[in-house]
């Protein structure tokens, strides 16, 4: 394994100019440990089994930047006990692979995902491969096979595979490897914390009679636990940042990160409601939701909590009546208290609603989310839609669908008056340089939002065109 991405990093750093193809095995954009091990094994399968060795470079490439990979701390963990070296390792901002596909020298392989991010999406006609656990997003094509199933973790699947095709590449490094991403995914093959399968048992134990010499199951999981809950010295920024995935819809990007803490530690953080509207400035975030997970030490269950920020009120309240009406499974959501005006903060009674799980009912929020949308013309002079007052629900207990309208800066000013469009700082700074076209705190429509109000504008706005109209038309 070692020589392998030794020879991967080299290749890559030769051949990158030249015509060389790439064969890229990327995991998901979390870079968890299950994602990494996984994105490793199989791209030294790969290599090992091509039908005509060297026809292209196999790359396995982790899709965070170099600069974050410091912040997690499991995977160095379970490289150092493996005996690899970090310096082998290939980040994102170090293979262009928009470039490579622009090329056409691009063949990708996704592993503990099924369906790239929005802004990946111009590399979907190189995906050939996908080997996953998540709930399939993808539309199947013979040609790029998918192997899905809902284990606890990819790297049973991977395991899987390399025992069926190719026992004999399986070395004892390789195993440790693969084990410690199953065992940590699995919770130690916990059946109280809901996620381990019989494939992920199965696999398990296939591993350790192959190589018994491997460390003591339980004594692995928590020296990984404690790595990966070691958040010493970390900014906010950088808790966000250690397992942290986006999704998107229309003008609107959300944030999901676990955090390995309490909430109550996490909303304890000084200056946290500042950071987390730099945090979300930054990455052009319309709002974030924290997953805090913590143990008693008594139980494997873990203890769930969630928080949902947003400089939107309306952009928390959608947001948060999504997850409070979640029914396949229930979060079982009840609300706390929580210090800061822009935070809704929750205890999460199933414990088993995972990131895993959520991540699909967002994506489902934020496909309605874009459905509904009305947009204003890119010109500011006129609706693509038009505005049906019979068709708005304001009443967010009863309706759980979003509604929004998304205006150009010139129609907001005209709707709302220049005097209430004026500027405002941003987080105590600057204002954005691409503003969300939401209803932010501070806009004259927050904090008492009424709809009569806003009709009325319209109203007003309507007759206005008219009457210009009609003396345009008696000149």
């Amino acid at each position: 394994m070692e020589a392998f991405l030794q020879s991967s990093s080299t290749a890559v750093k030769a051949c990158s100019q030249g015509n060389t193809p790439f064969h890229v095995v990327l995991g998901n954009e979390s870079c968890d440990l299950d994602s990494v091990m996984s994105s490793l094994a199989l791209a030294y399968f790969l290599s090992r089994t091509a039908s005509v060795p060297g026809s292209s470079v196999v790359v396995p490439v982790l899709n965070i930047l170099q600069s974050e990979f410091r912040l997690r701390s499991d995977i160095i963990f379970l490289l150092k006990e493996a005996g690899i070296s970090t310096q082998s390792l290939l980040f994102r901002d170090q293979l262009d692979l928009a470039g490579l596909h622009d090329d056409k020298r691009l063949d990708l392989t996704l592993v503990d995902h099924n369906v790239l991010p929005c802004t990946d999406s111009g590399l979907e006609g190189a995906v050939v491969e996908v080997i996953d656990h998540h709930q399939l997003e993808r539309t199947t094509s013979s040609s790029c096979p998918v192997t899905l199933e809902t284990v606890a973790s990819c790297a049973t699947l991977v395991t899987d595979r390399i025992l069926t095709k190719a026992p004999e590449i399986l070395d004892r490094q390789l195993a440790l490897m693969l084990y410690g991403a199953i065992v940590v995914d699995s919770v130690d093959l916990s059946p109280e914390a809901g996620k381990v399968t019989p494939r992920d048992t199965l696999v398990v134990r296939r591993l350790e009679t192959q190589f018994p010499d491997l460390p003591q199951r339980g004594a692995l999981y928590q020296a990984l636990h404690k790595a990966k809950f070691n958040l010493s010295g970390l900014t906010t920024e950088e808790i966000l940042l250690k397992d942290m995935k986006t999704v998107a819809g229309g003008d609107l990007r959300i944030a999901v990160s676990s955090v390995y803490m309490t909430l109550d530690c996490f909303l304890q953080r000084l200056t946290l409601q500042q950071e987390l509207c730099e945090f979300c400035h930054a990455r052009r975030l319309g709002a974030l939701v924290a997953m805090t997970i913590s143990f008693s030490g008594q139980s494997d269950e873990p203890l769930r909590e969630l928080a949902v920020y947003s400089s939107s009120s309306l952009y928390r309240q959608e947001i948060s009546h999504a997850l409070l009406s979640v029914r396949s499974p229930p979060l079982r959501l009840s609300p706390i208290s929580s210090p800061y005006k822009d935070i809704l903060a929750y205890h999460q009674g199933n414990a088993h609603g995972s990131r895993k799980k959520l991540l699909p009912v967002l994506k489902g929020f934020l496909s309605d989310w874009e459905r509904r949308q009305v947009h204003y013309g890119e010109d500011g002079e006129g609706l693509e839609d038009q505005f049906n007052q019979s068709e708005v629900n304001f009443d967010l207990a009863d309706d759980l669908q979003p509604r929004i309208y998304s205006a150009s800066r010139h129609h907001r000013r005209r709707l709302l008056g220049a005097e209430d469009c004026a500027e405002e700082d941003y987080c105590g700074g600057a204002v954005p340089p691409t503003p969300m076209n939401s209803l932010v705190d501070g806009c004259p429509l927050d904090a008492g939002f009424n709809q009569e109000d806003l009709l009325e504008k319209f109203s007003r706005m309507g007759s206005r065109e008219e009457e210009e109209g009609k003396g345009r038309d008696g000149q």
